[in-house]
Parts: C-alpha cells; structure tokens; sequence
C-alpha cells in the first residue's frame, strides 16, 4: 500500500526528486518563460490528468507555495507529484506538510543559511 502524503516524510532528500525525471521534461515541454510556467500555461496540461477542477486548483494552490502565480521547476514538479498520488487515489491536505517543500525553501521553524 501507498504511503499517500506521508511518503517521503523520513527520506532523505527530497522524495519529489524520485519521479524528477518526467516532471523536468513536461516543465521544459511547456516553454517556461525565465524559468516560470503561468497557470495559462499549466492549465492544459493538469486538465489532461482528468482531475476535477476544485482538486486541480489545491494542487496548484499546494505547489505554488510563494503565491507568486507562477510554478519554478521544483514547483512544477511537485505540483506533478501532488497528480500522482491524488491519482492514487490519495486525499490531499489543505497545507503542504513541511516534508514536501523542496530542500531550498527555509521553513520558519528551521536554521537557514542566508547567504546566496
């Protein structure tokens, strides 16, 4: 059986990248502008899933986790791995669990380096 959304949860690394090699082709295959794909330009390509609406609007709302309107390559991934397991037939949180967040992103409960 699936580990659903907890999948990952005590892996080392971050578990998004075990399917990485799809998702960075279909990101590419979408023409990213700046390296950014608009939801115009994810649209089409997440309705191909057959998912509904509402629970294709949470994974991008999951994914694009900065609020900026647009999904970088680890969203997109991410956004491709959220597919997967909702596919799967997983129910999906309302917040991403910190687990999920690609290894760059500082959470507020952790000790980053700020430095570029």
């Amino acid at each position: 059986a699936s580990e659903g959304i907890n999948e990952g949860r005590f892996f080392q690394g971050w578990i998004v990248d075990k399917y990485r090699y799809e998702y960075d082709e279909n990101f590419q295959s979408l023409d990213p502008i700046d390296g950014l794909l608009s939801g115009d330009q994810v649209k089409h390509f997440m309705r191909k899933t057959k998912i509904p609406n509402q629970a294709l609007g949470n994974i991008w709302n999951l994914a694009d986790y900065d609020g900026d309107g647009f999904l970088d390559i680890d969203q997109f991934a991410l956004a491709c791995y959220l597919i997967k397991l909702k596919l799967e037939g997983v129910e999906l949180p309302t917040e991403l669990p910190d687990h999920l967040y690609p290894p760059n992103v500082c959470l507020a409960d952790q000790e980053c380096d700020e430095s570029p």
